[in-house]
């Protein structure tokens, strides 16, 4: 057996999980615009998916906590609904097509033909442009990498012929979310003094994205088994890799001297841009560059423990079991493009 704790993370990259109020909350809204019906099904689901909120964001107040949560909530559940192929190639592109619109101008593209999940996208947007208020530099720059997030999901889905990791990583420096995650992050201190154009640093870029190999590489190794139940896992590294590395066990170690690598790449980088950091805004870009490791320490921590990646045949201990109770996404996300 192989076990997660094989993953080794510094302690300040830890915190305990902050509060669960805000779950309730957003699953009485999912449940309010008609995503999921209110049973125990769905809820199983929904806080077994989206608890990851409290891990990721472990700092934050209850009002921050509702627009990460509602950020999650959308993440999951339109990448679960197209993962679950319930729809054709051209349906797909049509929903990812409506969800850029929305993101980008605010608005519907089809007045007359508005589903569940685009009201419910609407409303999330709505939402966290009134919590950024003036800083609307932020808000944009989250629009971007969600924008950008929502367009590499069918191409990732449909790449089944990745069989080398800078092929992977080139998909998973987007399709990870983590440029995402962290600009939510950026976006929850709205009185941050850290400059936007940050984005557009050199060494703040190699710093996210490394972020995000980092939580691809976990993420992928806990949905393992899982990937394979539903037969999405052409893409993952423990696949592709074992058919270059000749085993399970060699795959493994190489992706473990990968994650350390960038995890070391991380640290250094963060140094360097704290030193180079104007005296005035370096206290708050450190609470943005610690929220990234908060993001990928709190993603370890609840892979740990979370019903989402539970699978009897997984190689993980943390995830190996036969759980009744645990719900598969593909029973419950099928209802999100009902108008009614």
């Amino acid at each position: 057996m192989y076990s997660l704790h094989d993953f080794k993370y510094p302690k300040d990259w830890i915190e305990p999980p902050a509060n669960d109020k805000c779950l309730y909350t957003c699953y009485k809204e999912v449940v309010d615009f008609k995503l999921f019906e209110e049973n125990k099904k769905t809820f199983e689901y929904y806080y077994g998916t989206i608890s990851s909120t409290i891990y990721l964001y472990p700092l934050c107040n209850y009002e921050q906590l509702l627009v990460a949560s509602r950020y999650l909530t959308v993440c999951f559940v339109v990448d679960d609904f197209l993962e679950s192929k319930l729809i054709n190639p051209d349906e797909s592109r049509e929903l990812i097509k409506k969800i850029e619109h929305i993101f980008m101008d605010g608005k519907f593209y089809d007045t007359n033909n508005v589903s569940n999940i685009e009201k419910y996208i609407l409303f999330f947007r709505e939402t966290t442009k009134q919590f950024v208020g003036e800083k609307i530099q932020f808000f944009n720059q989250f629009l971007k990498f969600m924008i950008d997030w929502v367009n590499s999901i069918n191409p990732f889905n449909r790449a089944d012929n990745i069989d080398n990791y800078d092929s992977y990583n080139f998909f998973k420096r987007t399709n990870s979310g983590t440029y995402v995650s962290l600009s939510v992050a950026m976006l929850l201190y709205p009185n941050s003094k850290v400059d936007p154009s940050i984005w557009i640093n050199s060494r703040f870029d190699r710093f996210a994205t490394n972020g995000g190999y980092q939580m691809a590489t976990l993420n992928d190794c806990a949905s393992y088994a899982k990937e394979i139940r539903n037969n999405n896992h052409l893409t993952n590294p423990l696949h592709f890799l074992q058919k270059e590395e000749g085993s399970f066990d060699s795959a493994y170690n190489v992706i473990l001297k990968f994650n350390d690598e960038i995890m070391n790449q991380i640290c250094e980088d963060e140094r360097i841009l704290l030193e180079e950091c104007p005296i005035d805004q370096r206290d708050d870009l450190k609470q943005l560059t610690r929220s990234m490791k908060l993001i990928l320490g709190g993603n370890y921590l609840w892979s740990l423990q979370c019903s989402r990646y539970v699978d009897e045949n997984s190689p993980f201990i943390e995830q190996k079991s036969k759980d009744p109770n645990v719900v598969g996404y593909e029973m419950v996300v099928e209802k999100i493009l009902s108008q009614n």
